[in-house]
């Protein structure tokens, strides 16, 4: 009973807090370098795997019905270039917000796109236009130099002043508080603890001490440590387990191992980073629900920032 009454106590502020991250969104409209930067990227990634999420696909299909139909091809790479493009909207306009720059500038990614295009010969019929957008075939230099045209809006310095699209700084604005964003450690400097003594700390809460907790904070560099320190150390335990069966073996002892076996060790890990990664995103002023949209295209951009990059927040005096 006291279990159900934690876990309905623990979603409801999870739910709290994501509305609270949806209202922080639509009033902070400004995103900094690095994030656009990893946005882009992200973008970048998405696009590629779709390619190859497409190239799977066909393979699933051979021998049905659907195999060599071209209006697959055509609901699949328009509905991707629709996301796309309403992706890069979103965060192009967030990036000029940021600059202090007029929205009229993504103009200049059309116009770089079709000076691309006369450069390679392509003309502009709608066929070809069509054909282009829905086109599955893969071709790394417009690949390439599409995503670098977007990248080049991170070139301008952000506006060291507040305006109507959010606050300076990255920091957000919620009701009447500011929130900021600083690097923080575990380690207090009375402690004076070592580099080593810090790391040791780290992956000893991610496997074991707050192994179940969903309810703290892991600040970055916490969970970079926590996250790496728990790879290896799960690695040399998968292959201390191979080594002790081997030896078995080798002695003469008949033993039977499923082929999932030894997937049972991973589920100790598992667990440690969905909650590690929780932590991480309550330090970063996220809901703990936002762990799904690891899974969900595009949204994982957002989410991946978090874990990987932002800052701890603290209340702005």
């Amino acid at each position: 009973m006291r279990e159900e009454h934690f876990i309905l106590m623990w979603l409801d502020n999870e739910l709290s807090l994501f509305k609270q991250n949806i209202e922080m969104l639509l009033v902070n409209q400004r995103i900094g370098r690095l994030a656009y930067l990893w946005a882009v990227c992200g973008l970048m990634v998405s696009k590629f795997l779709a390619y190859l999420i497409f190239v799977v696909l066909i393979g699933i299909i051979q021998g049905t019905p659907l195999q060599g139909s071209q209006y697959l091809s055509y609901i699949y790479f328009g509905s991707l270039q629709i996301i796309h493009i309403i992706a890069t909207i979103f965060i192009l306009k967030r990036r000029l917000n940021d600059c202090g720059s007029s929205l009229w500038y993504m103009i200049l990614v059309p116009i770089a796109y079709l000076s691309l295009w006369v450069y390679w010969g392509m003309s502009f019929s709608w066929a070809s236009i069509s054909d282009t957008i829905v086109n599955a075939s893969f071709y790394w230099d417009g690949f390439f130099w599409q995503y670098f045209i977007l990248a080049c809006f991170a070139l301008p310095l952000s506006v060291p002043d507040s305006n109507k699209y959010g606050l300076d700084e990255g920091r957000d604005r919620y009701n009447n508080y500011i929130i900021a964003y600083d690097r923080s450690s575990t380690i207090s400097e009375g402690k004076d603890a070592s580099r080593f003594d810090y790391m040791c700390s780290c992956v000893w809460d991610a496997l074991f001490a707050k192994l179940v907790d969903v309810n703290g904070r892991s600040s970055v560099s916490a969970f970079w440590v926590g996250l790496t320190g728990s790879h290896i150390f799960m690695d040399i335990i998968m292959y201390m387990a191979i080594a002790v069966v081997s030896l078995i073996v080798h002695l003469g002892t008949s033993l039977y191992i499923p082929h999932w076996g030894f997937m049972i060790i991973l589920i100790w890990p598992a667990i440690a980073m969905i909650t590690l990664g929780i932590r991480r995103l309550h330090d970063s002023l996220l809901s703990g629900l936002w762990m799904i949209g690891l899974f969900i295209p595009y949204i994982n951009i957002f989410v991946s920032y978090h874990l990987l990059f932002k800052k701890s927040w603290h209340i702005d005096n």
